[in-house]
This record gives structure tokens, C-alpha cells and sequence, in this order.
């Protein structure tokens, strides 16, 4: 089983901002689905971006986290014309994935073990591009009249570089996901001040969810895009001993026929009738998948 890639974020008493928590997680999804379509251009490949964790917590309890805090890239953003500063965090590993993408490594290819180290220009300069792509979405779909531009002030591999952010200070972070669920590549935190969500009132969280959840990306700039389509029959578990006597010919038993499971990357949407059409194997669907809340 893989470890989970979300840094120990602990829940912090603000329940104003806790409330706003809906709202905000629609915006951290706009913005994710924004980097998504970059790096599109970016790295010749489509790499999944998801929102993971989004929680009420403080900028120290962040950097108290030892996967958020070696190896990575630190910068601190703001809100114009508000002036509230943020936090961003970037992981080395993550950085290192997606560098050797845009040099090349294929995305279905298992990369080599990461191995801690200081993060290097280009890692640097990538993370400066990502992250501003973050601060795009946010803005894009924040409230206009509550901020006019989230823009990078800082960005760097020294944690110094947010010394100036008061570690008490209560922020609401949330961790974009990068990579499949079963190939993680590494996390980007993006911490928003408590405050900024305060201000946001009621009526306004609720325009804004609507307006994310009806809002059509204009996919043209990005076509043609290529999605990953998995349709899995079953799943077995072989003892050890079985797995290493498997050679051509072996016969693996997956029970009787069933439904089969459809992923459009890496996510599971459908289900559907295994048979043939045409002479080939095909799928039929059959009927959506329920929607998992915790699925993005």
C-alpha cells in the first residue's frame, strides 16, 4: 500500500473560516483544474491535479511537517488590494517528476526513487511557473469585489524565505495532488489567510459555489487531449510463491463474469457489460458510478 502523500495538518479553531471551508474548496478545484491545462503545454503530457486535503490549521503547524519541509520550494503570496500575505509550499519530488516529464520520462514509466536533495534552478523556475498558475485560479475564481489579484511575492528553497509569516498565524491550506491516485507524484500546499475567508460572507460563498460548479472551461487551447480510459474486470490477490511460477500460458482466475469498472484518469466514473463488438473486446456502460465527496 502506498503512503499518503498529505502532510499532518491539524484542525485550528477558526470557525469562521471553517465555514467558508465549501466554498473555498470549489476555488482550490478551479484553480487546480487551471494548472491541470498548463501543464498540458508545459510538459507535453497530461498530468491529473486534484485538490486533496483543505483544512484550518496555522502557517507552523505546515512547516512543523517534515515531507512539507525538506527538499521543497517556499514562497509567500498576496492579496491585492487587501494586502494578506499567504503561503505556498512546493515538494522537491514533486518538482523532480515533472522536470523529468518535460525532459522526456513518460508518464506510465516508474520513475526512479527520490532521493532528498537540494532542489536545482530549473526545479526552482518550474515551481515559480506552477505557482503562479495557482495564484491565476485563485484569482480567476475568487469574488471581484473582494480581491483584485493573488500574486507570488517570494519563491525559493529556503524555508527563511517565510520567516516573516507568523507561525501562530491561522491560515486555510489545502494540498493539491499531482499524479494518479495509485502514482502520486507530490503535493503543492497553498495556505490562504483565515482572514481572507472571514471576509467573504454567506450570500458571497454561495454565489461563488454556484459559479464554479456551473463555470465550462474552454478546453480549444488544449485539444487535442488525450485521457486515459481503464476498464478493469476484476482484481485477484496471488500468494507470493504463485506471482514468481507465472510465465506464458499461466491462467489467472478472476472469478465469475461481473461488472467491469471504468477509469477516465485514474478515476473510477462507470460502470459497464463486458462482450465484444466488431470482433473485439469492448465494454458497454451501463450505469455511472456513485460520486465519492472524497474522490477530488
Amino acid at each position: 500500500m502506498r503512503r499518503s502523500n498529505a502532510p499532518a495538518i491539524l484542525a485550528h479553531p477558526d470557525r469562521e473560516a471553517a465555514a467558508a471551508l465549501p466554498a473555498l474548496e470549489d476555488l482550490f478545484r478551479a484553480a487546480a483544474r487551471r494548472v491541470r491545462t498548463r501543464l498540458v503545454n508545459r510538459a507535453g503530457a497530461d498530468i491529473p491535479v486534484r485538490l486533496g486535503v483543505a483544512q484550518v490549521t496555522t502557517v507552523g503547524q505546515i512547516l512543523d511537517d517534515g515531507d512539507t519541509r525538506d527538499g521543497g520550494v517556499f514562497g509567500t503570496f498576496r492579496f491585492k488590494p487587501m494586502g494578506l500575505p499567504g503561503l505556498v509550499v512546493v515538494q522537491g519530488r514533486l518538482l523532480s517528476r515533472v522536470v523529468g516529464i518535460m525532459l522526456g520520462e513518460s508518464v506510465e514509466d516508474e520513475p526512479p526513487p527520490y532521493r532528498m536533495r537540494p532542489v536545482t534552478e530549473l526545479e526552482t523556475r518550474v515551481a515559480r511557473r506552477v505557482c503562479d498558475d495557482v495564484m491565476a485560479g485563485l484569482t480567476e475564481a475568487w469574488p471581484s469585489e473582494k480581491v483584485t489579484t493573488v500574486e507570488v511575492e517570494t519563491l525559493g528553497p529556503n524555508a527563511r524565505l517565510v520567516g516573516g509569516l507568523s507561525a501562530s498565524m491561522p491560515v486555510v491550506a489545502a494540498s493539491l495532488d499531482f499524479g494518479r491516485p495509485d502514482d502520486p507524484y507530490g503535493l503543492l500546499i497553498v495556505a490562504i489567510p483565515a482572514q481572507a475567508a472571514r471576509d467573504l460572507k454567506a450570500p458571497d460563498i454561495d454565489q461563488v459555489s454556484r459559479e464554479v460548479r456551473q463555470r465550462r472551461h474552454n478546453m480549444d487551447r488544449v485539444m487535442p487531449l488525450n485521457l486515459e480510459v481503464r476498464a478493469e474486470l476484476a482484481r485477484a490477490q496471488l500468494p507470493f510463491h504463485e506471482v514468481k511460477t507465472l510465465q506464458e500460458g499461466s491462467l489467472i482466475d478472476l472469478g465469475s463474469p461481473r461488472e467491469v469498472r471504468v477509469f477516465v484518469n485514474g478515476r473510477h466514473l462507470m460502470y459497464g457489460q463486458p462482450g465484444e463488438s466488431k470482433g473485439v473486446h469492448a465494454v458497454q456502460i451501463t450505469r455511472p458510478a456513485p460520486k465519492d465527496p472524497l474522490a477530488e
